[in-house]
């Protein structure tokens, strides 16, 4: 049971490290349109996320190369290191936030969402089914948790500002830290 909890904490962390940018962008959005839109269009995008790594993942094991599945960890290896490239450069970037209907709220977390796609795809991929729900319940329970913390500090958001920009600088070496954890192929989420 403890090896389940902590492989859903562990999808949290990750969920979370890869998603600061998204509840920066649902703070500005909360605060400049219908906080229930700004909050749906997030819940359907992160769900889209998870439900698309999800049958990439059940795909992927399935198709009979559950050996080369680890090599997925690779995707979010490079991600990581370009994210601490572009912090060491300096080449950031922002993006435009539509003040639209909630397509194109959905459509704005889906295009800041990749990075979620790419760590959680192998992480779901080399791992057991069981492992697989206590990942998708980690991952829920983050979502839910930005969600909460959008919603309740919408009012505060100059405050929290520079505090999301701060740990959105650790989410690179996390995503460094699942893609190396993946190549290892670690046969400990298969016992």
């Amino acid at each position: 049971m403890a090896e389940y909890l902590l492989f859903a904490a562990s999808s949290w962390v990750v969920m979370v490290s890869t998603n600061l940018d998204n509840l920066a962008v649902l703070l500005g959005l909360i605060l400049v349109m219908d906080r229930r839109r700004s909050l749906l269009g997030f819940a359907m995008a992160q769900t889209l996320v998870l439900g698309l790594a999800l049958a990439v993942a059940t795909g992927l094991s399935q198709s009979g190369l559950p050996d080369w599945i680890g090599y997925l960890g690779v995707i979010p290896l490079g991600l990581g290191l370009l994210g601490i490239w572009r912090q060491v450069s300096g080449n950031g970037h922002e993006s435009d936030i539509p003040k639209g209907e909630v397509a194109s709220v959905v459509t704005l977390f889906l295009s800041l969402s990749v990075d979620t796609f790419a760590v959680m795809t192998p992480l779901l991929a080399d791992s057991d089914a069981q492992f697989r729900l206590a990942a998708l319940i980690g991952a829920g329970i983050a979502s839910a948790s930005l969600a909460g913390i959008a919603a309740w500090g919408a009012p505060h958001a100059q405050k929290l500002g520079p505090r999301a920009a701060r740990l959105e600088r650790v989410a690179p070496y996390i995503m460094v830290c699942v893609g190396l954890y993946i190549l290892s192929n670690s046969p400990t989420d298969v016992l």
